[in-house]
């Protein structure tokens, strides 16, 4: 069993120097600099898929798409969930209802990705000079405050361009009403390390932060306001939660192949270090 990662904030200067967290170009630390460390009640679940087989999904999700769990690359331990290569659409592990819904109106999340090398180009569409490719890590399906519409909450997520180079994207779907988001200025390259992000949403103050090893990206963050939903829309609950691959546009090639690992949500700021035990997902 490998050890689990523990929401100490990453307020524990000892915990980032230990993950040697990098400054990312246009990215400024999250004022947020200490909390107390969590326990195992302010975990809504833990899962770093070691208690896993190899080929299955961990207990408690249903499944989009070519994902498993494999013991080809892990964060720690053993194991993660790859998510296997696709020219577009879901690889991708769903909480259902009763486990969303209890997560509520707040939560902090995180989990470690990383990118098979070299990754796709987008496609480029017949008649046209250039093309993009929109991806989601994590998001959630609910009702709009704003509209009360159905819609999905991407709370983390890429936008590649025809140069191989992303950014990291916040954005929100609707059903009838277009889409709307943020992105981050400062484009980078995916990597084949493993990278921890972070992201919070919060309902009652309309706010989303988002990190990158340790680092807020100010670009995509935001405090609207108690009841101020215009351009954010974050819900009260969630319908369902996913996490994973999705890439919208067709990539080139055998498509992404990427992983991910040591997964977490909480009542608190989780930042990279280990979490306490916990008796999976809390429903």
């Amino acid at each position: 069993m490998k050890t689990r990662f523990l929401p100490i904030s990453l307020a524990l200067t000892a915990i980032a120097s230990s993950h040697a967290l990098a400054q990312l170009p246009g990215a400024v630390k999250t004022a947020q600099t200490s909390t107390a460390p969590l326990t195992a009640a302010d975990i809504f679940f833990s899962e770093d898929f070691e208690a896993t087989p190899v080929g299955e999904i961990p207990k408690g999700f249903t499944k989009s798409g070519a994902v498993a769990v494999a013991e080809d690359f892990a964060h720690g331990g053993k194991h993660a969930l790859k998510l296997d290569s696709a020219l577009k659409g879901a690889r991708t592990i769903n909480l259902g209802s009763s486990a969303a819904s209890a997560i509520g109106g707040e939560h902090w999340g995180r989990l470690y990705y990383r990118v098979k090398l070299p990754t796709p180009l987008p496609v480029v569409p017949e008649g046209k000079t250039s093309a993009g490719i929109h991806t989601t890590l994590v998001s959630g399906k609910a009702t709009s405050p704003l509209a009360n519409d159905p819609i999905e909450v991407r709370l983390a997520g890429t936008s590649t361009g025809m140069d191989g180079s992303f950014k990291y994207l916040y954005n929100v779907q609707t059903k009838l009403r277009g889409e709307f988001g943020l992105s981050a200025k400062t484009p980078l390259k995916y990597s084949d390390q493993w990278t921890l992000i972070e992201w919070h949403a919060d309902n009652a103050t309309q706010t989303y932060q988002f990190f990158v090893n340790g680092q807020e990206v100010p670009e995509i963050s935001f405090t609207k306001g108690a009841g101020q939903f215009e351009k954010a829309e974050i819900p009260a609950s969630f319908d369902s939660m996913s996490f994973g691959w999705l890439n919208y546009q067709p990539a080139s090639g055998e498509g992404f192949t990427a992983w991910i690992d040591d997964l977490v949500l909480a009542k608190k700021r989780i930042g990279g270090g280990p979490v306490p035990e916990t008796m999976g997902i809390r429903k």
